[in-house]
């Protein structure tokens, strides 16, 4: 039996703009190819990037399309020949490509079995399932769940799988909430991702062409690594749990070490990229990783693009942090008002411990940015604006990095239920930035505010970088590698499209 493991084209024509792609090694793939393989099942498992040959189209639609044509994917699927093609996808916004090539496939192969997954389908089955070209969905994690689809298969069964949801059983799941589903107890037992599936150089080579998966990416072989799922924080704006579950699991310091070791040994891999939503969850774990990179030579740098909480973090691990290669930390503070992190966002963070941590990072010259959020439910004008100026003022004053957006109500998160519960909302709700209108706000009170907020920022940029040394080289660097982003934050600020 052939499976082919495809992640699709991407959309980078995004509400009125051209965005930059970001690609990296499809790793959720290379999870289930390596997962598949281990299992011993007499089966043939390849892995399909449409992403990689980096071409930009235009497709019927008006949309620029980064990567292979859909004529050219469906072509490359054909030839492979497959009996099963799984899809991946894991970005709401980028659905509609999932299912082109689901539909693609599925009318030039009409016989193979069309499997797809990741969050979106994962809180909505039943639309995937609705499409004709869609035979199977795979909820939440899906190393396990695809692996044993395929056994059945192969053994001639009818797939009776937890987490794998066909046409026949999208009639009993519950139509206004998410199915339960189940999650791997020991992530331990699941084998390394089958990176020798891609080319991983091709991916590298995208990076060096300003196409990397994160921006201020500075090494020349960067990789992710997710050493943890889970997350027991009950932020109402975050999607993770639909597919990672509130229950904390986490990856033995000893995988983390073959892993890396792979990476470095055999790739090259010279920064990684510590995906986790919550590595600093177990502060004592991460103090063991962290005096595992300091051993490292040569140094590997490495930072924490997708944010950590900051209450976990003393004077020491900042200057461990900076002392093992840490080129910038990433912390989630969301809103500069603690009514707004407490009642609405649910985070439960001190702001005080925050500040000591900006205060720290700027003593070891250490960078830190910041993730914050305005436009919530229940939120007022006034607590946007406290939230911007807090942010504003980090980065003039000590360099925090503020990355500030309108909320994107996620499908399958409270704020999105409660969002369609309550009306706060003109006409439809869709997965886009700056949908929520309530008695306190509109969309384009928020524009307003938020196109202040983005000259002000460029301002700050600008200053910081003609008083600042340190800043000057570091910016310059920074746009002689991403000159589009630059441009991008101008028309943005321009526009403010949302």
């Amino acid at each position: 039996m052939k499976v082919l493991l495809c992640h699709p084209n991407q959309k980078v024509s995004l509400e009125g703009m051209k965005g930059r792609p970001m690609v990296g090694p499809p790793l959720g793939l290379l999870l289930v190819a390596g997962h598949l393989r281990a299992s011993g099942l007499p089966c043939e498992v390849e892995v399909y990037d449409a992403r990689v040959n980096a071409v930009f189209t235009t497709n019927e639609k008006g949309e620029t399309i980064f990567g292979d044509t859909d004529l050219e994917s469906v072509e490359r699927i054909k030839r492979a020949r497959p009996d099963i093609v799984g899809i991946s996808n894991m970005f709401t916004v980028q659905i509609d490509r999932a299912y082109t090539l689901a539909k693609l496939v599925k009318e030039a192969l009409p016989d193979t079995i069309v499997v797809i997954g990741g969050p979106h389908v994962t809180v909505f089955p039943q639309e995937a399932l609705a499409l004709p070209a869609i035979d199977y969905v795979v909820l939440g994690e899906g190393e396990h769940r695809f692996t044993e689809l395929v056994r059945a298969f192969i053994e001639g069964r009818t797939p009776a799988v937890e987490g794998v949801v066909g046409k026949t059983q999208v009639i009993s799941l519950p139509t206004h909430k998410k199915p339960t589903i189940k999650y791997i107890p020991d992530i331990d037992q699941l084998p390394l991702p089958a990176y020798d599936l891609v080319d991983l150089h091709a991916y590298f080579d995208l990076a060096r062409r300003g196409y990397s998966p994160r921006y201020r990416e500075w090494g020349k072989r960067a990789m992710t690594v997710i050493t943890s799922r889970g997350c027991p924080h009950t932020c109402t704006f975050c999607s993770i749990h639909a597919t990672m579950g509130y229950k904390y699991r986490f990856h033995s310091l000893e995988y983390m070490k073959r892993h890396i070791d792979l990476l470095v040994t055999q790739y090259g891999v010279d920064f990684i990229h510590f995906e986790d939503d919550n590595l600093t969850h177990m502060p004592e774990r991460y103090d063991e990783i962290i005096g595992y990179m300091s051993t490292l030579r040569p140094k590997i740098g490495w930072d924490t693009p997708n944010g950590v909480r900051g209450d976990s973090w003393t004077r020491e691990r900042i200057k461990k942090a900076k002392e093992s290669g840490c080129q910038f930390l990433t912390v989630a503070i969301e809103s500069a008002v603690p009514r707004v992190l407490n009642e609405i966002v649910h985070k439960r963070l001190e702001l005080a411990r925050v500040e000591e941590m900006i205060r720290w990072c700027h003593e070891f010259n250490l960078r830190l940015h910041a993730f914050y959020i305005i436009g919530f439910p229940g939120e007022t004008l006034e607590e946007m604006q406290t939230t911007i100026d807090f942010a504003l003022d980090r980065y003039r004053r000590y360099g925090v990095t503020p990355f500030l957006q309108t909320l994107i109500p996620l499908p399958g998160t409270p704020i999105h239920r409660i969002i369609l519960k309550f009306g706060f909302f003109k006409d439809k709700i869709e997965t886009k930035h700056n949908q929520v209108t309530t008695d306190d706000f509109t969309p384009e009170q928020v524009r307003k505010i938020y196109r202040e907020y983005l000259w002000k920022r460029l301002a700050i940029f600008a200053l910081r970088t003609l008083t600042s040394r340190h800043d000057f080289f570091y910016n310059l660097r920074l746009v002689a590698k991403y000159p589009k982003a630059v441009v991008h934050a101008a028309r943005n600020a321009i526009s403010a499209s949302w």
